[in-house]
């Protein structure tokens, strides 16, 4: 997991080239405009889906893994906390969804938490279980970009 603001002039230093050529992206758009939906950026294995949702208490949601996709999570508006864990501290009673790449599941070790505000992002690697779209304090309306990044391009 790295967290990270996209205001930080050295926001990509040390990282891959692609996770970079991604930031790069996300600062060429003007984001408060930013259409919802999903916007190409390299075909499928990297793209980004814009939404707007309403965050809610943490324990209405349940956490979720990817296993061929890396998450670049960044809000574009609102303010959102979002839960983490390492890889393996996680229990799951849900299958594997090949074509949506998702493992429901709950942390159920070394729970971490994000709070998360306009501009900031965290990158989940495949295998690490993230709980996005939890509210800070009360429920808030938000708007955020995940870009996808197949884990082919990280090698």
């Amino acid at each position: 997991m790295i967290y990270n603001t996209l205001f930080n002039p050295r926001y990509g230093r040390g990282m891959s080239p692609i996770l970079v050529k991604a930031l790069t992206a996300l600062r060429q758009y003007d984001l408060p405009e930013l259409a919802l939906g999903r916007h190409e950026i390299d075909g499928e294995k990297l793209f980004m889906e814009v939404m707007s949702l309403t965050t809610g208490p943490a324990q209405a949601h349940r956490a979720e893994l990817h296993r061929e996709y890396a998450a670049i999570h960044l809000l574009i508006s609102g303010e959102e906390r979002i839960d983490y864990g390492l890889p393996g501290g996680w229990q799951s009673d849900q299958p594997y969804d090949e074509k949506q790449d998702q493992q429901l599941s709950d942390i159920s070790r070394h729970r971490q938490t994000l709070h998360m505000f306009p501009g900031m992002y965290a990158i989940f690697l495949p295998h690490e279980p993230h709980q996005p779209n939890c509210q800070l304090t009360a429920p808030t309306v938000i708007k955020k970009a995940v870009v996808n990044v197949h884990y082919s391009l990280l090698l």
